[in-house]
């Protein structure tokens, strides 16, 4: 009985959410009402309070489950081992961009300005977290702070990302990949100014 109620709970959570993301496609998050929710997952009214208070935890919901999933992709070229040389990184092993691309309508609807949280900073202090809790980088600088390191680095990737699904995915998916194990790699010691 208990793993039929929760195949259930399961099944009406997703479609509530499914419903919710259907509307957000048709108007912003602040026109879209827990009526509109529930007639269009075809639940009620006291199924949805059962599982959220609001259409706000709903949504943070959806976007809590959304950085989890990107999250598990950046893990995956890295997941069996202990120690990882971005020199020898397998381009191919990179799937963060091709989950992008496969979750593409998904991630432009939380960049777009139908809802009303700021998931591109939450897009980056999710990087930010895994970069902090999981990475020890190696590095010659004996006067650089680590964090600081973790969240320009985080928050670059996060840049970049952004930027690709915005310009709806012009670059490659396998350029992209490459670019990230660069941007990883490289270093410099000094610019110069342009047109002087």
């Amino acid at each position: 009985m208990a793993i039929y109620t929760d195949k259930r709970i399961q099944r009406s959570t997703k479609a509530i959410k499914a419903a919710f993301i259907n509307c957000l496609t048709k108007k912003p998050f602040q026109k879209v009402s827990v009526t509109e929710i529930i007639r269009e997952s075809n639940y009620n009214r006291g199924t949805f309070y059962a599982h959220f208070d609001s259409k706000e935890q709903l949504l943070q919901e959806i976007i809590d489950d959304t950085l989890q999933e990107m999250i598990e992709q950046i893990r995956v070229p890295y997941i069996k081992n202990t120690e990882v040389h971005l020199s020898q990184l397998n381009i191919e092993d990179i799937t963060l961009f091709k989950y992008f691309q496969r979750h593409a309508d998904l991630y432009k609807l939380l960049l777009s300005d139908h809802i009303q949280v700021d998931f591109r900073y939450q897009l980056a202090l999710a990087i930010e977290e895994l970069f902090i809790k999981e990475y020890q980088y190696d590095i010659s600088s004996k006067e650089l702070d680590l964090k600081w390191l973790y969240i320009y680095r985080s928050h670059g990737i996060a840049g970049m990302i952004i930027r690709w699904i915005e310009e709806d995915f012009k670059t490659p998916q396998s350029e992209m990949s490459k670019q990230v194990v660069e941007l990883m790699l490289v270093s410099t010691e000094s610019f110069r100014i342009k047109d002087r």
